[in-house]
């Protein structure tokens, strides 16, 4: 039987895997939308009746079981580490519940006989992730301009709390797109501060990884420093700006001689030089928009120019000329289109 936890609104259930099972017709492939880190993702369907449920649609999150992993440290230390950041996913969405759109409603929770199963329920019709759109380039300019706003004014929300959330690991293959094409943050492994407060980087399972985060978003900066810090989620923001101008993948070519990944950011710094030509006292304006977006009604050249340059911004070496989130979620603002949808 699922049991309660809290009153009222944004309490939270107690669910068996049993359940899980139930609602996704036993974790069918056909109801599998994605595979993220250390979490598979599930569409499922709560039927009429469940518990007093009306019949709806709901995503489904479960973690990798450590015992499938293949790291060089052992099963138990890991299984600690996934459960603690469980946990904090529970902490972390139970105290934020309705505060935006853009994270996911936690309905419920599974935890099975510790290393069994570790699930949650989120009251989200999921269609898929950003990943799988920019991948197959199925959504258009203005859809594309106010995922980015949405996601800029998620920083800026998560940013501005005392202490600070830092999201460590924003990566396009972690945010869900639901049927109206909003996007919803759904990996918080590496998240840090507000009420969960701040991860100690020392456990088993990271004192094991060279770098942290996802290989084409991870910051020079902290590359260089190990210190996180507003601007490291700053050039993720930025890489994830410059998927959807592009309409590429963050890994979408392979250097021929080196048989490495060229990321969109190397991409974006040697085709955008900051600096102005002593043979023009212009500035150069550069856009990285796809040119089929030019065949769409809604594209407008100079936010295309306009965004390209922000995206450039966000992901410049230098810390002090990327902008801050507030300084981001303004400048989208000011696109043209975006104030002609307000």
């Amino acid at each position: 039987m699922a049991s309660r936890i809290g009153g009222g609104e944004g309490e939270v259930f107690e669910v068996t895997q049993q359940d899980l099972e139930l609602f996704t017709d036993n974790f069918s492939q056909n109801n599998h939308i994605a595979k993220a880190q250390y979490c598979e993702l599930y569409h499922g369907r709560i039927p009429q009746g469940w518990k007093g449920f009306e019949a709806r649609d709901v995503t489904v999150k479960v973690w990798v079981k450590a015992a499938e992993m293949s790291h060089k440290y052992r099963v138990e230390a890991l299984y600690q580490d996934l459960l603690e950041n469980f946990n904090y996913e529970i902490t972390f969405l139970k105290h934020h519940n309705s505060t935006t759109s853009n994270l996911p409603v936690l309905m419920a929770f599974c935890r099975v006989d510790e290393k069994e199963m570790l699930g949650v329920i989120y009251d989200l019709k999921s269609m898929n992730t950003l990943r799988d759109f920019v991948d197959k380039g199925e959504f258009k300019w203005l859809d594309r301009i106010q995922v980015a706003v949405r996601l800029a004014r998620l920083l800026e929300l998560l940013h501005g709390y005392q202490p600070r959330y830092l999201v460590r690991d924003l990566s396009a293959a972690h945010i869900m797109l639901d049927q109206d094409l909003n996007p919803v943050l759904f990996n918080f492994f590496m998240l840090t501060g507000g009420v969960i407060g701040e991860k100690k980087d020392d456990t088993p399972f990271q004192q094991n990884r060279t770098l942290f985060g996802s290989y084409g978003y991870i910051d020079f900066a902290y590359v260089m420093t190990g210190v996180w810090c507003e601007a490291t989620d700053i050039f993720a923001l930025g890489v994830i700006l410059l998927e959807l101008l592009f309409k590429l993948t963050v890994d979408h070519h392979i250097d021929e001689k080196t048989g490495a990944f060229i990321y969109l950011h190397l991409d974006a710094v040697n085709l955008y030089p900051l600096k102005k030509s002593r043979f023009s006292l212009k500035e150069r304006k550069c856009s990285f928009a796809d040119k089929s977006f030019e065949e769409e009604p809604e594209f407008n050249l100079r936010d295309g120019q306009k965004i390209s340059k922000l995206a450039r911004l966000c992901v410049d070496r230098d810390l002090r000329i990327r902008p801050s989130t507030k300084n981001v979620v303004g400048k989208l603002q000011e696109l043209q289109k975006v104030k002609f949808k307000k």
